[in-house]
């Protein structure tokens, strides 16, 4: 009995990926429904403080799916913020500094030039001479160092600004929106859980259209081409033939999948066709299985 079941469930399997109903020149490959499905996850780690939408919910582009707690966040934001504009006050006080600083550069060079014509008239001294120079050197000293502080401001000001910039896009994150139209397939969590970045929160899918991948032999490959409309025949809507466009075809062979049980058909070479079916009106559903009439 149990030999029995193998032998059925193994003709099952290849009667899917192969098709056996041929009527004629007609094949009939089969396969099961497919459609695009998205993995939303995280950026960020955060606790989850809502979640929008349920399995089966419909969304939008755009629609918020997952709102993340950033207080934490928006308090090291305020901290950067803060920051900034002390060292924006602070440069303030040093540029106004520096004005003065010049104006001292300047007095100091015209002191030692007049001091050094009358050394030269022999009306003062050669330390009094050196003592301006020293008073013009210590305020070009002084003006290096205020620049140097400004070059600092500056420095600090660009990894604050980074930084703001850095938390901006968190806060961004920190609310996670649907990347397409769709259907939620899976609610993977609920309030109060940790996100982990990269983990799967929901997964979305547009079930507007859905895909049915085939596989051909290499002789029955010159019966499809991109573009062109086939009839696609699904089981549970009792053999109401549906159009599909054939969207790809496979530039190389490959194996048959794994699971097919016996040797012959695990060696064979086939190609992959992919064809898109519209589903306006939702009757399709994932994992469903249909046939191609080629």
């Amino acid at each position: 009995m149990i030999k029995t079941i193998r032998y059925l469930l193994a003709a099952a399997i290849l009667l899917v990926i192969y098709g056996c109903a041929e009527n004629g020149d007609d094949v009939y490959p089969s396969g099961t429904l497919e459609a695009i499905e998205v993995d939303v996850s995280s950026t960020i780690p955060g606790r989850i403080m809502e979640v929008g939408y349920r399995q089966g919910d419909q969304v939008k582009k755009g629609d918020t799916l997952v709102v993340l707690d950033t207080e934490l966040i928006s308090l090291q934001r305020i901290q950067a913020a803060t920051g900034l504009q002390s060292i924006d006050a602070q440069e303030l006080v040093v540029l106004d500094q520096r004005e003065k600083a010049i104006l001292g550069l300047k007095l100091a060079e015209s002191t030692y030039g007049r001091i050094h014509r009358l050394l030269e008239e022999g009306g003062v001294t050669q330390q009094k001479l050196e003592e301006v120079q020293t008073q013009r050197d210590l305020a070009e000293k002084n003006i290096t160092e205020i620049d140097h502080r400004v070059d600092a401001m500056n420095v600090e000001r660009k990894k604050l600004r980074a930084a703001l910039a850095v938390f901006n896009k968190q806060l961004k994150e920190g609310i996670i929106l649907a990347p397409s139209n769709g259907t939620v397939l899976l609610r993977g969590v609920e309030p109060g859980e940790i996100a982990t970045p990269g983990a799967s929160l929901v997964r979305i899918a547009d079930l507007s259209f859905l895909e049915l991948r085939i596989f051909l032999d290499e002789k029955d490959l010159d019966r499809v081409k991109i573009g062109q409309v086939v009839s696609v025949l699904v089981d549970a809507l009792e053999g109401k033939e549906l159009n599909g466009k054939v969207t790809w075809i496979s530039p190389e062979a490959e194996f048959t999948p794994k699971n097919v049980q016996t040797r012959d058909a695990r060696t064979q070479l086939v190609y992959a066709v992919k064809i898109r079916i519209e589903n306006p009106d939702g009757i399709l559903h994932i994992g469903m299985p249909a046939e191609v009439k080629l």
